[in-house]
């Protein structure tokens, strides 16, 4: 399965494209490879270009949202066969997947960030008015 762009840069998928656009700004300030000397920077850095690419673009985005339904519901289909589907007595059994960790990871990271400088933003926004 490939990758959820909306994941990658932390939106949801009924994000505008306003949203979009600040969340391609707050990840990219995050993992710029001149900014973020980790290792697997650069390849997360590559996935953000990729994933703002696809969103930002009206007729790729509609695309993806596409080909991502499909793919769902060739899922949805093959497990209905299999013990990853609904079962007959009525219980779902989960399904093991494996996760790339470090998308989650850099997703939420992500987020936390942004809440961290917009809270440090507040705090000196509201301390420079207070001349008590």
């Amino acid at each position: 399965m490939e990758e959820d762009y909306y994941m990658i840069l932390g939106v949801d998928h009924n994000a505008t494209d306003e949203e979009i656009r600040r969340a391609y700004k707050r990840m990219a300030l995050i993992y710029h490879p001149d900014k973020n000397k980790h290792p697997r920077t650069t390849a997360q850095f590559r996935k953000i270009n990729e994933a703002f690419n696809v969103l930002s673009d009206a007729s790729a985005r509609r695309k993806y949202d596409a080909s991502v339904m499909l793919s769902r519901r060739a899922h949805t289909t093959n497990n209905s066969h299999n013990s990853g589907g609904y079962q007959p007595n009525g219980s779902y059994e989960r399904e093991m997947k494996t996760s790339d960790t470090f998308s989650t990871v850099c997703a939420v990271g992500g987020v936390l960030v942004g809440l961290f400088l917009g809270f440090g933003a507040f705090k000196a926004l509201s301390g420079s008015n207070n001349n008590h």
